[in-house]
């Protein structure tokens, strides 16, 4: 039989569950609404951040509640720090792609001038990453944290291929620049996307073992050769 504070974080971890699926998905479909400038799409992923940010805000709510009605000590004080700081960090994912969308708008009148390749495979490298640092921190298991490194290192490796192809094409056409800089902003977002996924595996690490950790360095010096 469960007990009271058992039965708290299942709720927070229901919740913050749905926000990681909510989060994911807005952006898969921010980036779709970029490839194809697609208004539609990009209003429901707007509408879908401002709901992510509704979740995350029940989320902040429901773990004061628990620290307050059950004054949880050691390992379950530490997991609810974590959901508070996980949400927090979804709600930015959210965020991230509401900008994409809203890049949407402002590109009408505006075409792709090259085939969208790399910002697509940023966009699932992002969901990825989320993916892989939320089972992490909802299950305890750290297996996928070696995963989430390479993942890390590709996405840095894709931004710099896109920059490079970027200017190699502004070199060629001065009609470009505008688009330019939303490939630009919209690969940041993307990126961005996986340091917090960075932030959310370190969160669990620290939850589950009750040691920090800082992910990342023993990729650092192989990022310019991480694979495609």
């Amino acid at each position: 039989m469960k007990t009271q504070i058992e039965i708290y974080l299942g709720e927070i971890e229901e919740k913050l569950r749905r926000e990681q699926e909510m989060v994911t998905d807005a952006v898969l479909d921010s980036m779709k609404a970029f490839d194809a400038l697609d208004l539609s799409l990009a209003s429901k992923v707007k509408e879908a951040s401002r709901s992510i940010e509704e979740l995350s805000d029940n989320v902040e709510a429901h773990v004061f509640e628990t620290i307050a009605r059950r004054q949880p000590v050691a390992r379950d004080l530490r997991k609810l720090a974590a959901y508070l700081h996980v949400a927090h960090s979804l709600y930015r994912i959210g965020r991230y792609s509401y900008k994409i969308a809203h890049i949407v708008y402002l590109s009408q009148g505006l075409q792709h001038y090259k085939e969208l390749q790399i910002l697509p495979r940023m966009a699932q490298m992002a969901k990825k990453t989320v993916d892989i640092a939320m089972n992490a921190l909802l299950t305890g298991d750290l297996s996928g944290i070696g995963e989430l490194e390479e993942l890390e290192a590709q996405t840095d490796k894709e931004t710099e291929d896109m920059f490079e192809e970027i200017v190699g094409y502004l070199r060629q056409r001065q009609d470009i620049t505008r688009m330019s800089l939303f490939y630009i902003l919209v690969g940041r977002y993307f990126e961005r996307t996986s340091d917090h996924a960075f932030m959310i595996a370190e969160r669990a690490i620290y939850m589950v073992t009750g040691k920090k950790r800082k992910l990342g360095l023993a990729y650092r010096d192989r990022k310019s050769t991480a694979p495609h």
